[in-house]
């Protein structure tokens, strides 16, 4: 078994550092929050004071955070993870942070000696939770080769895509598609709301229909209808709001820059802006169905 560093014990950090710890893995981890870190602490990850402290000595260090910004601080810092890992050893970034950056960091790390995986996820909280993630894997076949076995412990579903930066390629598109799904969900839902119709029945001849989705199966947007849905527990996240607007803008950016056009995605992030903007933004990605007008109350099937 294997010594692990994880960086960023969030909604998603959690559980996948907690599947780490019950396959067999020493997990010693690092978080700003001391929520997240008693979380961590609870499921067996042992707790550092610094990030310095948290890959010392370690076989791998892996990190989920908010962002890119967030990203580079936490490897390339003076205090950073690149200073401090032992030499040869590989991060495996599960953020979702972009191409370029992954690239840049992935250049960075080889100056440090160390390796650098971009290893973004898909399936959300629950993929966390039940280790049944979708990983996107880009970086050189040696570190790739050091990553993919650890990641087993956290997903069904792992695929070496290509080169550094190609899982966040692969990441942008697919989240593009997703954030869409997510956006037309909410609003042909509120307009289902509006038509009087009984949200189960909705749920019911749209996922045996053409309408039919993994968001919209997954995360239906009005509550006591999926029960697994972020809908169904108030809203709470889940995958936020703000990151989902920000996996969007990440996805318009790269459209731009290779002259594609992306007018739906484009109008979708702009739905999640507006909600950013209206202060829910640290809403799960389903409560744009509040911003757009849902009646929570009455989405409640009765009895």
């Amino acid at each position: 078994m294997s010594k692990i560093a994880w960086i960023g014990l969030g909604h998603m950090g959690v559980p996948m550092s907690r599947n780490m710890v019950e396959a067999g893995h020493t997990v010693r981890g690092y978080d700003v929050s001391e929520t997240a870190r008693e979380a961590a602490r609870s499921n067996g990850v042992e707790i550092a004071e610094s990030i310095a402290d948290a890959v010392r000595d370690v076989d791998a260090v892996f990190t989920m955070l908010q962002s890119a910004k967030v990203v580079e601080q936490v490897v390339t810092g003076p205090d950073g993870a690149f200073v401090h890992m032992p030499r040869g050893t590989v991060v495996v970034d599960c953020s979702t942070i972009g191409i370029d950056t992954a690239r840049s960091l992935a250049q960075t790390a080889k100056e440090h000696g160390v390796g650098f995986v971009d290893a973004p996820v898909s399936g959300g909280v629950q993929g966390a939770e039940d280790a049944s993630l979708t990983l996107m894997l880009g970086g050189d076949i040696d570190h790739v080769a050091v990553a993919e076995p650890l990641l087993k412990s956290v997903g069904s579903y792992i695929v070496h895509v290509g080169p550094s930066g190609d899982g966040q390629a692969m990441k942008v598109v697919n989240n593009a598609l997703m954030a869409v799904g997510m956006a037309t969900a909410c609003e042909v839902s509120v307009l289902a709301q509006r038509l009087g119709l009984d949200p189960q029945v909705y749920f019911n001849i749209v996922t045996r229909s053409s309408g039919d989705s993994w968001v919209f199966r997954n995360w239906f947007p009005l509550p006591d209808v999926v029960e697994t849905s972020p809908a169904s527990h108030g809203y709470e996240p889940g995958f936020m709001i703000d990151l989902i607007h920000k996996d969007l803008r990440l996805a318009t950016a790269t459209a731009a820059e290779f002259d594609v056009r992306l007018d739906t995605a484009a109008a979708a992030q702009k739905l999640f802006a507006d909600a950013s903007a209206a202060g829910a933004g640290e809403r799960d990605c389903t409560g744009l169905a509040v911003t757009l007008g849902a009646n929570v109350e009455k989405a409640t099937v009765s009895a």
